[in-house]
């Protein structure tokens, strides 16, 4: 089926497999092929790249991408998508559909045996698990070269501002950097959602240290305190002198330091 994205075409095939947006698994379809154009456009593929998608719905994303791309590979947790995906992309065969748990992927394994040098994942991501695909995508430590996700407008805020510090914002500036790339209206989403979305990209340029993860969690524990009353744990009796040799303040809270801060930390583990 061509232009899937329409939303006659939409309808219909929702109406021919009986099918409803999952409130279980976050659903909204995009009902806007400009829209959907646009995020295109906005990601670095071409027939050189595989593209790893996940959640494909009922292909209209997909469908413009596999125009695009030397392949794509999309992992959808839905098996009730399987007879409509089967018709709406029956005429791309450079499309993978793989009926996973993204979750429970081995994501670096997926990438170094694709085939491709270059790898993207771009992804429409429920709102209520945008933070765990994201961070799961990171610590996977796969050779990727961007994430292109839709998420809610304000996440997409938070994980742009520099002002705004969290483990998932560290993790991220350890591997590269993002940015807001565009602004989706609610309104071309069916059904409609009570928020409006916005695309991000992550483009990656260094291995992620897996220490890293060990350090974020026990320095976040409990915010309000200093990082070395969160660090003790972890530490003991050395943490004062680690946090010197870093040069890092024991009385700043988690918020105040950097990412190259937390990275110096995780040699000392």
């Amino acid at each position: 089926m061509k232009d899937i994205a329409k939303k006659s075409n939409t309808e219909y095939l929702l109406n021919k497999y009986h099918l409803k947006a999952s409130k279980k698994f976050g659903q909204n379809f995009l009902i806007d092929l400009n829209t959907i154009k646009k995020i295109v456009e906005k990601t670095p593929i071409d027939n050189q790249t595989c593209v790893i998608e996940i959640g494909p719905g009922i292909g209209a994303l997909t469908e413009q991408l596999a125009q695009k791309a030397g392949k794509v590979i999309c992992f959808e947790i839905d098996t009730r998508l399987k007879d409509v995906l089967d018709e709406s992309l029956s005429e791309y065969h450079n499309v993978d559909i793989i009926f996973q748990d993204f979750l429970t992927v081995d994501l670096k394994k997926i990438v170094e045996e694709c085939g491709y040098q270059k790898v993207c994942i771009v992804a429409n991501l429920p709102y209520y698990i945008t933070s765990d695909i994201i961070e799961y995508i990171i610590v996977s430590q796969a050779p990727l070269y961007s994430i292109h996700a839709m998420v809610q407008k304000e996440v997409a805020q938070k994980l742009t501002d520099e002002n705004y510090t969290s483990p998932l914002t560290l993790m991220i500036k350890s591997v590269g950097n993002i940015s807001l790339d565009m602004n989706i209206s609610k309104n071309v989403f069916e059904p409609v959602p009570h928020v409006d979305s916005a695309i991000i990209s992550i483009y990656l340029q260094n291995q992620y240290n897996p220490l890293l993860t060990q350090i974020l969690k026990k320095s976040f524990t409990q915010k309000r305190k200093t990082i070395y009353n969160n660090l003790k744990e972890l530490f003991n009796e050395n943490t004062n002198d680690i946090l010197l040799k870093c040069d890092i303040d024991i009385k700043k809270r988690p918020e105040q330091l950097t990412v190259n801060d937390y990275l110096k930390l995780t040699k000392y583990l």
